[in-house]
C-alpha cells in the first residue's frame, strides 16, 4: 500500500487518515521534487491575451508607462 500526504507544522497528514489503522508502523520516503518549468513556458498560454497593446510596448516601456518621450 501506498499514500500520499504532507507535511504540516512538522505533522506528516495522509491524504485518506483512514487507510491506515492506529499503531500501523510506516516507512517515509520523500518524493522527488518536480524541476520548475521555465517561466516562458508555464505562461505560454497568455502570450497574446490582451489585444491592442502596442507593437513596441517592450522597447518603449517608459514612455507608455511614465509618459516619458519617445526613445
Amino acid at each position: 500500500m501506498e499514500l500520499e500526504g504532507v507535511v504540516h507544522d512538522g505533522v506528516i497528514v495522509p491524504d485518506d487518515a483512514m487507510a491506515l489503522a492506529e499503531g500501523t508502523r510506516v516507512r517515509i520516503t520523500p518524493a522527488p521534487l518536480e524541476k520548475p518549468r521555465p517561466f516562458g513556458e508555464r505562461f505560454a498560454q497568455f502570450k497574446g491575451a490582451v489585444p491592442g497593446l502596442p507593437e513596441d510596448l517592450a522597447e518603449q516601456q517608459d514612455h507608455y508607462r511614465l509618459r516619458t518621450p519617445k526613445r
